[in-house]
């Protein structure tokens, strides 16, 4: 499969919004990339882009070496995949399949071949004659995958194709479709909003904000170690405190020793801190030397319990093992070891 070169790309709408700015990214082949950001970030823009839907005001979309900024969507060879299904109801899940290879002048023998194994691929094998308003919403949207990898695409698109599933269908195909993807050995760029699903299901996940790469890592670095303080808060659920360094951190009431607290970038007297969930320690109420904190919101989490907690007029998050706290409980609380950030 082939790389997805992005050098300096730009792009710009007619109303003078700034979509992408200045967006470099190489996708390795076979790899899988995830997109993701909060809403208006760039994500689907830059994968839009890269399809061919929206030309970029500067810079360059290279697949597998060769220039294709200006070439239309239809002759990248990219397979595409939308949140909604758009498969067509008047046509058999065979012909939807199909499609791609018909407009390519394959014969009907050839094309025949390939949709069968491309339904296979996609766990639909002996569903060609059935039509798309029999199947599921899961079933439907593999139909779309099978579509999309019928033509040996140079890569493969996700625009936020599990989103519009139910759980635990969404999980389900969201395992087949990393197990599709690695057997292959397709190109995968996947934009979500589900930032759990880009972390388990991304070989490297990258960040956007305002248009912007924040970020470029894989799934464990990018948890624990965010580039930014924007990055902690998005990704890892950060409380961001602002600090000033001298001899030591000092935010509010708060203090550190300098080996206290972990310095992304050069210390600068002023700081962002970002307080992950897993900096916080939760203690008994009246715990000397702790900050005093009221739980504000108690949810269940895989034997654990995600807690935000109320201290200084400033929300954390942290985990609580063991007995489940409750609602307005006081307890005390603290910070170990936060993320400091030039400000």
């Amino acid at each position: 499969m082939s790389a997805i070169d992005i050098h300096d790309l730009s792009v710009t709408f007619p109303d003078g919004t700034t979509g992408l700015a200045d967006v470099n990214l190489s996708v390795r082949p076979e790899e899988f990339v995830a997109l993701i950001g909060p809403s208006g970030s760039g994500k689907t823009t830059l994968l839009r882009t890269i399809a061919g839907f929206v030309p970029p005001s500067t810079g360059h979309v290279a697949l597998g070496g060769e220039d294709v900024t200006r070439v239309p969507p239809e002759k990248r060879r990219i397979g595409m995949v939308f949140q909604q299904h758009a498969v067509w109801p008047h046509m058999t899940v065979a012909a939807n399949v199909a499609y791609p290879l018909k407009m390519r002048g394959v014969d009907k023998r050839g094309r025949g071949e390939r949709v069968d194994r491309a339904l296979e691929l996609v766990g639909l094998d002996g569903f060609a004659q059935r039509r798309p308003d029999s199947l599921s919403g899961g079933q439907r949207q593999r139909v779309a995958l099978a579509r999309a990898i019928i033509a040996d695409p140079t890569a493969l698109l996700l625009d936020e194709a599990l989103s519009a599933l139910d759980e635990p269908l969404r999980d389900n195909l969201r395992r087949e479709l990393v197990t599709l993807t690695r057997r292959e050995g397709l190109t995968t760029v996947h934009v979500t909003h589900d930032r759990s699903e880009a972390l388990s299901i991304a070989d490297r996940v990258v960040v956007l904000d305002r248009g912007r790469i924040q970020q470029i890592a894989t799934p464990q670095d990018l948890v624990h170690r965010p580039a930014t303080a924007r990055v902690a808060a998005f990704i890892a659920d950060a409380a961001l405190l602002d600090a000033s360094f001298t001899d030591a951190v000092t935010s509010g009431t708060l203090t550190w020793a300098p080996d206290e607290v972990e310095f992304l970038g050069s210390p600068t007297p002023e700081l962002t801190l970002a307080v992950l969930p897993a900096a916080v320690e939760v203690l008994p109420a009246g715990t000397p030397g702790a900050l005093p904190a009221e739980v504000r919101s108690v949810l269940y989490d895989s034997g654990d319990w995600s807690v935000t907690l109320d201290a200084m007029g400033t929300v954390f998050r942290a985990i609580v093992r063991g007995v489940r706290p409750e609602v307005g409980d006081q307890v005390s609380m603290r910070i170990r070891r936060p993320l400091a950030y030039p400000a």
